[in-house]
């Protein structure tokens, strides 16, 4: 029988709505599963957008009751058999409602519209005869045999790849990838935001031309769009981007690569709080795709998989660089030159370092995680620190602007004369930010020219890539910047690479901190001596002992490994178990506080047989962002779908006996990233 009716979800963020509606399907409209539609809903008939989730013959709804779809925007679905049941399993695994899987998956547009255009991206006829491209570049040993295994898989394999940093993880990449398109069939390629290069789209273009489509969040709705239905309509093969390019709607997918796997940018922060590496995982299970993993400093996740359950993830090695010489690492302790009486920003020996390196003509790289002139300014008379009145946070002086700047809310101020508190004119700015580092190097080296990347000069659409541009060019020797400058970059002229505060990171109260520390200063350390040229690193510290450092400095990913993943074994943390992050956010903290005590009772209740560990209510690590007040419960147990059951109930007796009228929910298992 022809189907009379359609099962609709409607495009509103609301709880109470996640749950599919009946419309009867007019004669002569050809509805399909998967479809954009217009529908009358709620009292007034508002016309509103909705999404064909299934098509049915009956229905238990009155007949009478039931509302004709008034029209369909599209001759085309927006959602694929596979994607419908992606965003389905998307609902269950990160509990949250089936549009909001859904807005990640489909483009959007307004209500009975078509989607955006734009005249930027004309359509392109995909390279043909893939395999018949001669390789450009004669793999190593260690690469063949990667490629082999890779290509050899018949489905649904998951692979990570460990390469240390210039070890040719990117030439694995492009040889699977021909293989791949070769067969007919199509490839994602995934990247954190922050390495989308005109470097690593070069590579790519270079090797597979009209074939690829590079997507990143700096593009137009109108040029996403034709990025996406280019995709849909098999136009183009090859998709880059963040970790949004997972949803691209691909037909014939064949391969799905996650360069740079650890990095926490594949964690939305947004609901639905998606991990792209298992929506990825996923997406292979659907499609019968490989997946392809890799990293020079896997997560602990990955490689506990890969090593304990090889079934699950199969670990391909690339243990030496192509130039096979590794850069001198040195840690320099910051204590010992304050004692000597070196008060500036550089060591003695890096500071003649960087003199060396300059007159050979060669380039440097040097990284401080801090953007602005000083991280705070406070009163010398009375010790008040200036801090933005909307957020708990100090505020961040720039000095281009000679203003005061929250990096949370973005909003600005004068730096005033005086102190706001007790009115005296002793304002003193300190803590150094890239701004600063910028200035130390013109004053030392005055007629070096310098480049600085950072969040404040890289707004535009080509912001990274001018910079990076530029410096590749030799527009300048010195290239300043925050983790922007630490991974994906190649460039044969850099043989320095100075970490200005190598400890920054391990003191933010996350579990993870020394994890987090040990991969950037490993993938910036990366950077130097990638060519013919030697190379050498050098991480200031006032922590030289700490092992995260001390390993780094060594190169040696797999006894970092060994010491940190028996540090987690032995605290019960993840990858051992698992951790829920409820957040309770509101404009009354009093009221956000109670709310959470409550929670806790209900969990203390219901917890009986103690199978969770309630770990308390505690502020968040910022507890106060755009005049939101924040605090958190974390809720630990060895078992993921238990927990997730656990923690949702007890939000639903919480519910059930207060409105939380004012206050936002944050629910995240196994958060990235410890707020």
């Amino acid at each position: 029988m022809i189907p009379r009716y359609a099962a609709v979800c409607i495009d509103t963020l609301h709880g109470e709505l996640d749950r599919l509606f009946h419309y009867r399907i007019p004669a002569g409209m050809d509805v399909q599963a998967g479809m954009r539609c217009v529908v009358p809903f709620g009292k007034g008939n508002k016309p509103t957008t909705g999404y064909v989730i299934e098509l049915t013959d009956t229905t238990e709804a009155q007949t009478s009751r039931i509302k004709d779809i008034a029209a369909l925007p599209d001759d085309f679905c927006v959602l694929t058999t596979e994607t419908l049941s992606l965003v389905r399993w998307m609902r269950d695994k990160y509990y949250t409602t089936l549009i909001s899987c859904i807005r990640c998956v489909a483009p959007t547009a307004k209500v009975g519209k078509a989607f955006p255009s734009t005249r930027a991206l004309g359509a392109r006829k995909p390279k043909k005869d893939f395999g018949s491209d001669k390789p450009e570049v004669t793999l190593t040993d260690d690469q063949a045999y990667a490629v082999n295994v890779i290509c050899s898989a018949l489905s649904a394999a998951v692979f990570l790849v460990h390469g240390v940093t210039g070890s040719g993880k990117t030439e694995v990449y492009l040889h699977t990838i021909s293989h791949v398109l070769a067969q007919g069939k199509q490839a994602i390629v995934l990247v954190p935001e922050i390495a989308l290069t005109p470097q690593t789209v070069d590579i790519f273009t270079a090797r597979f031309g009209d074939a690829v489509a590079v997507t990143h969040s700096r593009l137009t709705a109108g040029e996403r769009f034709a990025i996406w239905k280019r995709a849909l309509e098999g136009t183009v093969s090859l998709v880059i981007g963040p970790r949004s390019a997972v949803f691209a709607p691909f037909a014939r997918l064949g391969l799905i690569v996650i360069d740079e796997e650890h990095e926490h940018t594949y964690h939305s922060e947004t609901s639905p709080k998606y991990d792209t590496r298992e929506v990825a995982v996923k997406r292979a299970e659907l499609t019968g795709a490989v997946v392809v993993m890799g990293s020079a400093t896997p997560s602990m996740e990955s490689y506990l998989a890969a090593t304990e359950n090889p079934q699950a993830y199969q670990l391909l090695r690339l243990p030496n660089r192509i130039n096979l010489t590794f850069p001198e690492v040195h840690i320099i302790d910051m204590r010992r030159e304050f004692s000597r009486g070196n008060t500036s920003l550089f060591s003695k020996d890096f500071a003649d370092a960087l003199k060396e390196v300059l007159a050979a003509g060669r380039q440097a790289i040097l990284f401080l995680n801090r953007r602005g002139y000083s991280t705070f300014v406070s009163c010398r008379w009375c010790g008040e620190v200036l801090s933005c009145d909307q957020c708990r946070v100090n505020h961040t002086y720039h000095a281009d602007t000679g203003s005061l700047l929250c990096h949370y809310c973005g909003r600005g101020l004068p730096l005033p004369e005086k102190c706001p508190s007790c009115t005296s004119v002793h304002l003193r700015r300190f803590g150094v930010g890239t701004q600063q580092l910028e200035a130390e190097v013109a004053r030392l080296f005055p007629n070096t020219a310098t480049l600085r990347m950072d969040m404040d000069t890289t707004r535009g659409k080509f912001g990274h890539a001018d910079i990076l541009s530029a410096f590749r060019r030799g527009a300048a020797q010195v290239l300043i910047g925050t983790q922007m400058v630490a991974k994906g970059l190649d460039f044969p002229q850099v043989t320095l690479v100075g970490v200005i505060a190598a400890d920054l990171s391990l003191f933010s109260g996350d579990f993870r901190a020394g994890e987090h520390t040990f991969q950037l200063l490993t993938q910036v350390a990366g950077r130097a001596g990638r060519s013919d040229y030697a190379g050498r690193v050098f991480l200031q510290t006032y922590n030289p002992e700490h092992y995260a450092l001390q390993f780094a400095r060594e190169g040696r990913y797999e006894a970092f490994y060994a010491h940190e993943i028996a540090v987690r074994r032995t605290m019960d943390y993840p990858p051992f178990t698992h951790i829920f992050s409820v957040m309770l956010s509101g404009p009354i903290e009093k009221e956000v506080i109670a709310a959470l005590h409550k929670l806790q009772a209900i969990m203390a209740y219901c917890n009986k047989k103690k199978r969770f560990e309630l770990m308390g209510v505690s502020p968040a690590f910022v507890s106060k962002v755009k005049q939101k007040f924040r605090w958190k419960l974390l809720v630990k147990c060895a078992e993921e779908e238990p927990l997730k059951q656990f923690v949702l109930y007890c939000i639903g007796k919480l519910r059930e006996n207060d409105p939380l009228s004012e206050i936002t929910v944050h629910l995240s298992l196994n958060p990235a990233m410890m707020e």
